[in-house]
């Protein structure tokens, strides 16, 4: 066990009601949990408090079976890797210094830094030749990508993830999600990413936890389990699960996949 919610509930300043109340979840090691639901439902809220972002009112959460309310903030936050929607990157310094930075923060030298910097860019599947651009001169999926790399330059073994993909267009988010698959078997890093699409939560997480109001678990469980049996009315609602019906179809030399609309979700092979 990497992460751990032990009865945690907060409520914000002026708040009508908490955002999250007595919420407990365990995240295994080497896994990544997906937490998912509307808006407003706490699940950002969660993630924060993992690095001290937010303190929780009551409860306590443990990193690496540590309550990080007696961490450091600072030392804590440099030991999880965080990638944010809109990549956060630092708009004045070139690519590489993007990541190379971050490396330096945990007190990498500076040649040693750039290496690693240049290595994660390889990683996340960028061009060397990127490196000296500056953010700005960047596509939306490249510079998530930037923002993936950064999240990662240090090697965690945590690695938290906040609407990841949110920005960027259907075709470039599918792409990253599945570069995040192929580094977290890569890495064997434990992950714990917020989305609001239900398809990103099923095609990322081992584990998926659809939350209701104030953090309130309405399943947690394998995709395929939520889809084959969904706990209740609100998440067959929100999973829609009878649109998500899949059958086959020939249509001319491929069998295809599509849903219940007649889409194409896929080729069989």
């Amino acid at each position: 066990m990497v992460i751990e919610f032990r009865n945690v509930s907060k409520t914000y300043p002026g708040g009508a009601k908490p955002a999250v109340e007595d919420f407990s979840l365990r995240v295994e090691e080497g896994s990544t949990t997906a937490f998912v639901g509307p808006s407003g439902c706490g699940k950002t809220t969660l993630l924060r408090m993992v690095n001290r972002m937010v303190d929780p009112d009551t409860g306590a959460v443990l990193v690496r079976g540590e309550d990080v309310a007696d961490s450091d903030p600072v030392q804590l936050r440099r030991s999880i890797g965080y990638v944010m929607q809109h990549s956060g990157l630092m708009p004045h310094r070139t690519v590489l210094d993007n990541i190379a930075d971050v490396a330096r923060l945990n007190d990498a030298g500076k040649r040693d830094a750039r290496k690693r910097a240049t290595e994660m860019l390889e990683l996340v599947g960028l061009d060397r030749q990127l490196s000296g651009r500056y953010p700005a001169e960047l596509s939306g999926g490249q510079a998530q990508r930037v923002g993936v790399a950064r999240g990662l330059v240090n090697e965690p073994d945590v690695l938290i993830m906040d609407e990841p993909f949110g920005a960027v267009d259907p075709v470039v988010r599918r792409d990253l999600q599945r570069e995040i698959v192929q580094l977290r078997d890569t890495l064997a890093t434990t992950i714990l990413v917020v989305t609001h699409d239900i398809d990103e939560a099923f095609f990322l997480g081992d584990t998926v936890v659809v939350l209701g109001e104030q953090a309130r678990i309405e399943q947690a469980d394998s995709p395929e389990r939520i889809m084959a049996e969904p706990a209740n009315e609100r998440v067959r609602g929100f999973v829609d699960t009878q649109s998500r019906s899949l059958r086959t179809e020939r249509r001319g030399e491929e069998t295809v996949v599509v849903d219940a609309a007649g889409r194409v979700k896929g080729v069989l092979q």
